[in-house]
């Protein structure tokens, strides 16, 4: 009957660490006692990506607010980005414990598990041999794919802003750098990926124009990235794990992927959707109702997160862009 699905057969026990709703709801908080100050009132709108001014209030964290924008269909929030910095939301210590504990944890399953997957995604989607590969993975984070290509031998560099991210991949002998994108040789690489990147982009048109001198003629970019508008999102509304306030900045759809692929010189390859929706629900339940429905429905959850992929109404996007020559 699911002839034809793709079917991800995920472990909420082993992908998501004990305590895991309540350590996003505590981060939620931090993050907004601490940050609140930088929240614009609602006349002072302007759009990341294209700089309109016109949008329609989409979903509210508190006095967060996110905004669809009226000309290119972004959903970002009304916050003044200057008094973020990288620093104040990304070396907190509050965020570095927080990745210690959802990330770090699950190391070795996430390596096992969705390394292979995106790697074979990467070989699928471009074409590439894996022996032709070049490499070059922007906010590579701890680095498990990486790891996971190295094993493999295949070409690759990563980039990333947190330095205590960068000596944790340097510990584990990674090629990972915390130098800036426009170091890079331009035309050094065919594939760029940005993975649970594009959410946190103050400048989406910068970064891309950049990554676009970097790489080779037909060269592909993969990212993958939050659906706002997906089914989790809807069921759980503003407690939805992904809404992070003052860390994920963007939320794209086809409409805004367009624009930015039209503005930086790239095509919109594709666009696939495979979520985590339903085992994000029953995490939040299991936390609210002190009940494990993860573990009563462990055979229902894959089964059901193939039907809502297929619907393309899953809580994240994997899109490829390719260069274009025009």
């Amino acid at each position: 009957m699911l002839k034809g699905y793709k079917i991800f057969n995920i472990d909420s026990k082993q992908s998501r660490p004990k305590d895991f709703w309540k350590n996003v709801l505590v981060y939620k908080d931090h993050m907004m006692n601490k940050f609140a100050s930088s929240i614009k009132t609602r006349n002072k709108f302007v759009c990341p990506l294209c700089g309109s001014q016109k949008g329609d209030n989409f979903l509210s964290y508190n006095k967060y607010q996110l905004i669809d924008c009226s000309k290119c269909g972004l959903v970002s929030p009304n916050v003044d980005f200057t008094k973020l910095g990288n620093h104040g939301v990304y070396d907190d210590e509050v965020y570095k414990r927080d990745v210690r504990i959802n990330v770090l944890n699950t190391y070795d399953y996430r390596k096992k598990t969705l390394a292979p997957e995106r790697l074979n995604y990467i070989l699928e989607k471009t074409k590439i041999s894996k022996n032709r590969i070049k490499l070059l993975d922007v906010g590579c984070g701890p680095g498990y794919l990486l790891s996971y290509l190295k094993d493999n031998g295949v070409k690759y560099k990563g980039l990333e802003l947190s330095d205590f991210l960068v000596k944790i991949c340097k510990n584990r002998g990674l090629n990972v750098e915390s130098a800036d994108l426009k170091n890079e040789k331009d035309g050094s690489y065919n594939i760029i990926t940005l993975y649970d990147v594009l959410e946190h982009l103050t400048d989406p048109i910068t970064l891309f124009k950049t990554i676009n001198k970097k790489l080779i003629k037909n060269g592909f970019v993969i990212a993958h990235t939050p659906n706002i508008h997906s089914l989790s999102f809807l069921l759980m509304g503003k407690d939805q794990n992904n809404l992070y306030p003052f860390q994920h900045i963007c939320f794209f759809d086809q409409r805004s992927l367009d624009y930015l692929a039209k503005k930086t010189g790239f095509k919109v390859h594709s666009v696939d959707y495979y979520g985590l929706d339903v085992m994000d629900y029953f995490c939040m339940k299991n936390y609210e109702d002190r009940f494990d429905y993860s573990s009563r429905l462990k055979d229902f959850i894959p089964l059901m997160q193939a039907i809502i992929d297929k619907q393309n109404i899953s809580n994240h996007m994997r899109i490829v862009f390719q260069k274009s020559n025009d």
